[in-house]
């Protein structure tokens, strides 16, 4: 069922966005408020700061609850770092062939998974095919007569240490209900077509300090790996080679184009109000950094144990290095795949970093 109006709150490895959105004319979205709030993040599945993110969720609930009266739920997009991804078979055998329904989908899914660990908290279910007694694979099975219904099925799980955070803060604000879903997911349903999901497709969320690789198959994930490694690291290691601070490294990397070449080497750049240094040294440390990404993402492909065509490109979200000019080519270069950097289901004007948030209004708004 669509909502009139939906909040949300979007955690990123470096800031948290709370929106408040309704449906426009043909899927597009009102954002009717909308805040950013920085906090120090999360790395190694954990957060930097507890008290600094109680501190920051408070902010943001009260925010959501003051901007629009009404709204009783909140909706927050559980990061990938926070989340584990489990395939199942699955299968249900009925009399007689018969028309099957919503609730014969339903004993699918639960004859599938029955979560085994009190330390999670299942949050998304979703199918990555259908099959019927006529060997028929299809994405919606309902309405179809069969005397068997198959499935590879997909859920997600959430660390109940996430939750426990989370909910406390977000009640204590005002709101009855809190209701976790997949981030990736949520990127997965609205950047990609569903044409493209029933082959394979691949996005890559690169944060500030954490990314998640996920591998999506029809309307499922199939695969999921996070690491600690983003655009944060790159400005990190640039702070060592010049002896900068971080904002002036910051400042710097975004000045950089990684596909331009100095012909005579002398191109010089600013790094601050009477310091230069020479772009192709800054160019070779990203391009540096981005090499240990590309590895890391090399690693999730072969430990995914999928066979993924050349073709088939990688969808880069988030804002680690969405802005990061050369970015796409070099990876493209090193990983041997096409990179894709801006979603073009995305709004005109929207920026792609802005890509997990309105998904999480897509997926939440139905």
């Amino acid at each position: 069922m669509q909502k009139k109006q939906v909040a949300v709150l979007d955690v990123g490895s470096s800031k948290m966005t709370a929106v408040v959105g309704e449906r426009g004319i043909n899927k597009t979205f009102i954002v009717k408020a909308r805040r950013d709030f920085e906090y120090d993040g999360y790395g190694g599945g954990e957060f930097l700061s507890v008290e600094a993110l109680k501190r920051v969720l408070r902010f943001c609930g009260e925010f959501l609850s003051s901007s629009v009266r009404g709204i009783e739920t909140v909706y927050v997009g559980v990061p990938g770092e926070f989340t584990e991804v489990t395939v199942r078979d699955s299968q249900i055998s009925f009399p007689r062939k018969k028309r099957i329904d919503e609730n014969d989908v339903d004993s699918l899914f639960d004859a599938a998974f029955v979560l085994s660990s009190s330390k999670s908290t299942l949050i998304n279910r979703s199918a990555i095919v259908y099959e019927l007694d006529d060997y028929r694979r299809l994405a919606n099975p309902v309405g179809e007569t069969s005397e068997i219904l198959k499935g590879k099925l997909s859920f997600i799980t959430c660390r109940n240490y996430f939750i426990d955070l989370f909910k406390p803060v977000l009640k204590s604000c005002g709101f009855r209900e809190i209701e976790f879903v997949s981030a990736s997911l949520a990127e997965a349903m609205y950047l990609i077509d569903a044409e493209t999901r029933d082959r394979i497709a691949i996005i890559l969320d690169v944060g500030y300090i954490s990314s998640t690789f996920s591998l999506i198959q029809g309307d499922g994930i199939i695969y999921q790996s996070s690491f600690d490694y983003g655009g944060g690291y790159i400005t990190a290691a640039l702070t060592q080679r010049f002896t900068i601070d971080f904002p002036t490294a910051e400042a710097l990397k975004r000045k950089i184009n990684l596909s331009r070449v100095s012909e005579d080497g002398s191109e010089i750049i600013p790094m601050g109000a009477n310091d230069y240094c020479d772009a192709d040294s800054v160019r070779a440390v990203i391009k540096a950094s981005l090499d240990i990404l590309c590895e890391k993402v090399s690693e999730c492909i072969e430990d995914s144990g999928y066979l993924i065509p050349e073709y088939v490109p990688i969808t880069v979200t988030g804002g680690g290095i969405s802005y990061l000019r050369g970015a796409k080519e070099h990876l493209s270069g090193r990983l041997g795949f096409v990179v894709e950097k801006a979603p073009q289901k995305i709004p005109v004007g929207i920026r792609p970093t802005e890509a997990s948030m309105y998904s999480l209004l897509d997926l939440t708004l139905g």
